[in-house]
This record gives structure tokens, sequence and C-alpha cells, in this order.
């Protein structure tokens, strides 16, 4: 019937949504995370660290690294 549709469509919809907010909550925290590597590998170029060790330490890539330099 057309109330059993409209109430599939309506979980659906609510897993969808549900599932979305999952998504965004998770590339946020990425988000955040990769945020406060570049803000470390910034104070520990700032005092000199051999890119190599701040690479190691952060898991930032050398040429991340390098980029945050310019």
């Amino acid at each position: 019937t057309s109330l059993e549709n409209k109430q599939i469509e309506e979980y659906c919809h609510k897993i969808a949504l549900e599932d979305a907010e999952e998504k965004g909550k998770k590339e946020g925290i990425i988000q955040g995370e990769k945020s406060k590597q570049l803000e470390i590998a910034k104070n520990l170029l700032s005092e000199n660290i051999d890119i190599n060790v701040i690479s190691k330490s952060t898991g930032l890539s050398i040429d991340e690294i390098n980029d945050l330099k310019v």
C-alpha cells in the first residue's frame, strides 16, 4: 500500500541521513588530525628540526612539510 511505501521511504531517508552524519563526523576528525599534524610540523620547522624527523614524528610526507616552508 501507499502507506507502507511511504514508511519504507521515510525509513530509508532516516538511514541515509544517519550514514551521512557519521561520514561527516569521521571526515571532521580526519581533518582535525591533519590540521594538528600540520601545526606540529610548523612548530618543529620553526625550531629547525630535521625534516626527516618531522616526517617520522607527524606522519606527514617530506613534500607536505616542504610546502609549509613557503
